[in-house]
C-alpha cells in the first residue's frame, strides 16, 4: 500500500511512558502527535507507570487538552498501572477523566506485544 493511501488502520501499538520530565513528556506528545499525522487511523495505547503518571494526574497533567484531544479524535487509549496508583497513594478521582487503568503496566505492554502490537518506549 503506498503513503498517500495507508492510513494506519490495521496498525496497533503501545507506548510505554516512565518519565516525569517535561522534556521527555513533550516527546511522548510530539510522537504520538506525528505518527497520528502520517497514520491518523493507528490504534494506540500509552501505559504509564511509575514516574510517567505525572503527565495524567489532574494536579500534574502539562498537557490534558492535547491529551483530550487524542483519545476523542483518534484510536488512542490512556492507561495507567494500578500498582503505581496505589504506591503514590492516588484513586482513579486523581486521573485525568479519559485515562483508564490496567492492573500491571508490565504485564499490559506484554500482552500487546505477544498479541503483535508494535512497542515503543517513549520519551528521552
Amino acid at each position: 500500500m503506498n503513503q498517500s493511501t495507508d492510513t494506519g488502520k490495521g496498525h496497533r501499538v503501545v507506548f510505554q511512558f516512565v518519565a516525569s520530565d517535561h522534556p521527555s513528556q513533550k516527546a511522548l506528545i510530539s510522537n504520538l502527535k506525528n505518527l497520528l499525522d502520517y497514520w491518523p487511523e493507528t490504534e494506540i495505547e500509552v501505559v504509564f507507570h511509575g514516574p510517567g503518571i505525572t503527565m495524567v494526574t489532574t494536579a500534574d497533567a502539562p498537557f490534558p487538552e492535547l491529551l483530550r484531544a487524542f483519545v476523542d479524535g483518534h484510536t488512542v487509549r490512556l492507561v495507567v498501572c494500578e500498582n503505581t496508583l496505589r504506591g503514590h497513594k492516588l484513586t482513579t478521582a486523581d486521573l485525568l477523566p479519559f485515562v483508564g487503568t490496567v492492573p500491571v503496566a508490565i504485564a499490559e505492554l506484554i500482552l500487546k506485544q505477544e498479541e503483535g502490537w508494535a512497542y515503543i518506549k517513549a520519551g528521552l
